[in-house]
């Protein structure tokens, strides 16, 4: 009796270290409920985490470097936080040097450029102020019941998440985990990209994980689409699936230029 309670307790102990999570996302028509496309799932276990997107590529995170997956060309490319940065400042190098530019060039030319560019123009418009708002409200989506947050951009709606606790589903330990992962890898672009560690701190501060999500127009009316979580589940998944195929091609990443 007692090897059994043991082995049972060795297997709880086994299943416990190697489920994984698996989530499955669909972009559909707000109004008909029509899906879009392939279902993006994700696969996240002991803070690894592989995005497939149905239509021949892929991301895999694992101990903080990020690799993009191209199975259609049997090629990936690997960007750990020292190429992130690089990437990052060569960025920020070359807006620096066209803002230069511009301030050299006749006025017409100046303006027919800022007009051509818009609001990707270097150092158009104000700073972003993000915050995040819970409505009161609830909604059901997919049978699920969840709280209603609005992210908000310099105080308008610009996305609206329908919101449930990390508590009401399974894996949650390994989606923290993930989640920390995450964070590690892309710590320097919330430094060299304006407004990205704003926008990160505005959600966390959800403390949820959204299993609707409906994107505003600047005149606050909801976009057709929203993404939809349909699935959620706890299982195991290989540790093959959290690395790059054999026989696949490294590429170098594209450098910062034109």
């Amino acid at each position: 009796m007692k090897k059994i309670i043991l082995a049972s307790g060795a297997m709880l102990l086994v299943t416990t270290a190697f489920a994984g999570v698996r989530i499955e996302t669909i972009s559909r028509d707000i109004k008909t409920q029509v899906a879009s496309g392939a279902a993006q799932v994700v696969q996240a276990q002991d803070g690894k985490i592989r995005v497939s997107m149905g239509k021949g590529d892929g991301m895999i995170l694992k101990n903080a470097t990020i690799y993009i997956i191209d199975d259609k060309r049997k090629a990936y490319r690997e960007m750990d936080k020292a190429t992130m940065q690089r990437t990052m400042d060569q960025a920020g190098a070359q807006m620096a040097q066209m803002q230069e530019q511009l301030k050299s060039m006749p006025p017409a030319q100046r303006a027919q450029i800022e007009k051509m560019m818009g609001a990707n123009m270097p150092g158009a418009g104000e700073k972003a102020v993000y915050e995040s708002k819970d409505t009161g409200k609830s909604d059901t989506v997919e049978g699920r019941r969840c709280r209603v947050w609005n992210m908000l951009k310099n105080g308008k709606v610009h996305e609206e998440l329908c919101v449930v606790p990390f508590s009401s589903l399974p894996g949650k330990e390994d989606m923290q985990k993930t989640f920390k992962e995450l964070a590690a890898a892309f710590e320097g672009l919330s430094k060299s990209i304006p407004g990205v560690g704003d926008s990160a701190k505005a959600r966390n501060a959800i403390n949820g994980y959204p299993i609707r999500m409906r994107n505003f127009d600047d005149a606050g009316n909801p976009r057709a689409m929203e993404q939809v979580l349909k699935s959620w589940a706890e299982e195991s998944i290989p540790a093959s699936t959290f690395d790059v195929p054999a026989g696949y091609k490294k590429e170098a990443m594209p450098k910062m230029g034109g």
